[in-house]
């Protein structure tokens, strides 16, 4: 079975994936292309906000890590293109990328909703072919979802068995099994 990778492509880590980073998450994928890949971590929330980062932010929104690349920078998705220019489409309606003056103009103008649009402090990027052989060497399982549920609470557990009832027991187990 060929694996079919392109933006909109959910990735899943697998249960008990070696590089800690990772593990448990779940990425949209934002571009892909023959020179690698781009994606943000969709589940894992952080204790910042955007105003740790931009003080003059007219709002608080709770910052998601989005990968261990370029931790010092600021990215976001969103639903809003025709407030927001220069984004890039990844599927179905949402974006990522684009002016962020817009988006300060937006949230002043209330024209921008917190749960059209999502911050992440850092992204998960991988190198031509590199994430292609991490999902033949079994790392990621590749999936699906409906992508005008991106800022909901998206669950590891829940997306796994929904994939594969099987990995129920993996799902609730814990990352450390001395702890069981």
């Amino acid at each position: 079975m060929k694996t079919q990778i392109e933006p909109g492509t959910i990735l899943i880590s697998k249960p008990f994936m070696e590089d800690k980073r990772f593990e448990k998450t779940v990425i949209l994928i934002t571009e892909h292309s023959e020179n690698g890949s781009v994606g943000f971590i969709l589940n894992k929330q952080l204790s910042l906000n955007i105003q740790d980062f931009i003080t003059d932010f007219p709002t608080k929104i709770n910052l998601k890590e989005g990968g261990p690349v370029e931790t010092d920078s600021v990215f976001f998705i969103h639903t809003y293109p025709d407030l927001i220019h220069n984004s890039i489409s990844i599927k179905d309606g949402l974006f990522w990328g684009g002016d962020f003056k817009d988006i300060i103009q937006g949230f002043s103008n209330k024209e921008i909703k917190q749960n059209g649009i999502a911050f992440f402090l850092g992204y998960s990027g991988w190198e031509k072919n590199q994430l292609m052989d991490e999902i033949k060497e079994g790392s990621w399982i590749t999936h699906k979802i409906n992508l005008k549920n991106f800022n909901n609470n998206i669950s590891w557990p829940a997306l796994l068995i929904e994939i594969n009832k099987e990995y129920e027991v993996w799902a609730s187990a814990p990352s450390d099994f001395h702890l069981n």
